[in-house]
């Protein structure tokens, strides 16, 4: 049975360099194909979309009829000529989405960030509760460490600083940080070395620090 994919909702965390790349194909598609009608929800904001449609993967891409009803979604990053084979098979009836999926549920997940105490740099567990079932640990490892101040630790980030984005290649990565102070060298060195700490976890061993000011 044939049957028409009329939007596309890309599901994704704020900072994930995946869904800003699935963001681009979906934006070539669109350049073409104009009459989809197209979202973006952050899961990191937007709990309630998320688990509504139970996501469990960033980024997931849904192919919605014009009733809003999923046909079909897919899980992580594709090109744009594979998106276009999919709505074609989607629109040929050859593809369609699962059985339904469990519901989201709330969990409570354990991380363990570094800070200064006494000016060495220290192992501090923190717990954050995730209300979806998208689990990203390294982009909540970095947001716990922005946002953790425990009394007695010295947390160098400024207490407005935010993850704008952040890019992982291997060993590496680009953190790139919003916030309305200016930092000096000294302080950036000191916060590069808490985030290598933090990620060496994960196995991250060189990290690239950048910074948006806002005004």
């Amino acid at each position: 049975m044939s049957q028409s994919v009329k939007k596309l909702i890309l599901l994704t965390l704020s900072a994930c360099p995946m869904g800003r790349s699935m963001n681009t194909v979906i934006g070539e598609l669109l350049a073409c194909k104009k009459e989809l009608a197209y979202e973006v929800v952050y899961v990191d904001v937007d709990h309630e979309t998320t688990n509504r449609y139970r996501i469990k993967m960033n980024p997931t891409t849904l192919f919605l009829d014009d009733s809003g009803v999923e046909l079909y979604r897919i899980e992580g990053f594709k090109e744009t000529e594979e998106v276009w084979n999919l709505i074609r098979q989607i629109e040929e009836g050859s593809l369609r989405s699962e059985a339904p999926r469990e519901e989201n549920r709330e969990t409570t997940e354990t991380y363990t960030i570094y800070l200064f105490q006494n000016g060495n740099a220290v192992p501090v567990e923190t717990t954050v509760i995730n209300k979806t079932s998208v689990k990203a640990p390294r982009i909540t490892t970095i947001q716990q460490l922005l946002r953790t101040r425990p009394e007695g630790f010295d947390n160098p980030f400024p207490a407005d600083t935010s993850l704008e984005r952040v890019s992982f290649h291997h060993d590496s990565c680009v953190v790139t940080l919003r916030s309305t102070n200016e930092v000096s060298m000294e302080e950036t060195d000191r916060m590069k070395t808490l985030l290598n700490r933090t990620l060496a976890a994960y196995g991250i061993t060189d990290i690239k620090l950048e910074w948006t000011i806002s005004r």
